[in-house]
C-alpha cells in the first residue's frame, strides 16, 4: 500500500487543490508520527533540563512518581 494513492485532492475552480482527502489508517499514521515527534522532543527538552541541573532531577524542576500521583488523586 503506498501512502500517495490513499491521497486523493479535492480541486477548487482555479484547478488548484484546496483540500485532502485521507482514509481513516492514514490519518492515524499522520497523527501517531505527529505524536512521536512531539514526544520526542519532549524528551530533548527534559534532557537538556536534566543535563543542565547537573543530573539532579528536583533542580531540574521534575517530580518524583509519587508527587505527580498524589497531585492527580486530589
Amino acid at each position: 500500500m503506498s501512502l500517495s494513492q490513499d491521497i486523493h485532492y479535492v480541486v477548487g475552480a482555479q484547478g488548484k487543490p484546496t483540500a485532502v482527502l485521507i482514509d481513516i489508517v492514514t490519518w492515524e499514521r499522520i497523527l501517531q508520527a505527529l505524536e512521536d515527534a512531539e514526544d520526542v522532543q519532549l524528551a530533548r527538552q527534559t534532557l537538556t533540563a536534566i543535563t543542565s541541573a547537573g543530573g539532579d532531577l528536583e533542580k531540574a524542576g521534575l517530580l518524583r512518581w509519587d508527587q505527580v500521583r498524589q497531585e492527580l488523586l486530589k
